[in-house]
């Protein structure tokens, strides 16, 4: 109900417009009700996001003893596992419509820490195959390559593949030079 309100709400009079408390009246709930789901309005801006980036976060601290493949080779197979299951029709609002809306000051403001997060959760992830900066530097490119990736998914509009194939094509030119450092071949 909220997530609804505040999207019909940003479309009608704009984010910046549109104050917490107009987005619960509209969806019939109290303040209370709106921060035990949200720790601020623009935590709306990646409900559709956010799910899935805690998923390959959780999925990345995950023991993988008995998997096959090189760290680098199981990270791309989490991050692909994790955009598959992201639901085909949950593109985010908020980036589709970041003009409309007036969302785009919002959203990079909200994104340097989900980012970071999920960097240092690479980083941690690669870490044991990988000295420190090759492992730190391996986390902001798979978190860029993911970011290209969904951005990419997001402006093909109707006819979009699934997330996936958009982040295997971003991912894959990423890792591949990581690959070649590890194999000895550069």
């Amino acid at each position: 109900m909220l997530e609804d309100a505040a999207a019909e709400l940003f479309l009608e009079q704009g984010y910046p417009a549109t104050s917490i408390e107009q987005i619960t009246q509209r969806a019939g709930v109290s303040r209370n009700t709106f921060f035990n789901y949200f720790g601020a309005k623009a935590d709306l801006l990646w409900i559709d996001l956010d799910q899935s980036i805690t998923a390959l976060v959780t999925a990345l601290g995950s023991p993988t003893s008995g998997e096959e493949g090189t760290r680098l080779e199981q990270l791309s197979a989490l991050i692909l596992a994790v955009a598959a299951e992201h639901p085909a029709a949950r593109v985010p609002w908020a980036f589709s419509q970041a003009e409309l809306m007036g969302t785009r000051t919002d959203l990079e403001a909200s994104a340097p820490a989900r980012l970071l997060a999920l960097a240092e959760a690479i980083q941690a992830f690669v870490a044991p195959e990988e000295p420190e900066f090759i492992a730190r530097t391996i986390g902001s490119v798979a978190v860029g390559a993911i970011a290209a990736g969904v951005a990419a998914w997001i402006a093909a509009g109707v006819r979009r593949e699934r997330l996936e194939t958009y982040v295997a094509d971003a991912l894959h030119p990423a890792l591949t030079g990581f690959t070649d450092l590890a194999k000895g071949t550069r």
